[in-house]
């Protein structure tokens, strides 16, 4: 859909990480335990919920900054062996920087990070994945 540039790839990370987000926060109650449990009343709720948002936009900015330029360097490369691999390394390293630093008692939002990282690739970046494809053949 979209060529690869950095700009993209930046828009590409952000959405994918705010779907995430979203996703963990209501599939592992995250939301309900992190602002709502804490919350007294509609004042709290809403202060909860901006700390909660503003702390994964954070996150989010951080994991952006990490992972952008491998990426960006990966659709750089015309040989689907190596972009293949590359990507691979990349999507096993994002895995474990997340797990590490955000989810260690449940590594299935890791794998649940990676399959996210995985559609939103493929959903932005279809066209360059099939050139990059039919380049090598």
């Amino acid at each position: 859909m979209y060529k690869p540039t950095f700009p993209i790839i930046l828009l590409c990370l952000f959405v994918k990480y705010i779907v995430f987000f979203f996703i963990i926060a209501f599939v592992n109650n995250r939301f309900k335990t992190l602002v709502i449990d804490k919350s007294v009343n509609g004042q709290e709720l809403f202060v909860n919920t901006l700390g909660y948002c503003i702390y994964a936009l954070i996150f989010i900015f951080f994991l952006m900054l990490i992972f952008s330029m491998p990426i960006f360097f990966a659709f750089k490369v015309k040989n689907i062996i190596y972009f293949s691999i590359l990507l691979s390394v990349i999507l096993v390293i994002e895995y474990f920087i997340y797990t590490y630093l955000a989810s260690q008692l449940n590594p299935i939002n890791g794998v649940c990070n990676v399959m996210i990282s995985l559609v939103f690739l493929i959903l932005f970046f279809y066209r360059q994945i099939i050139s990059i494809f039919k380049a090598s053949i």
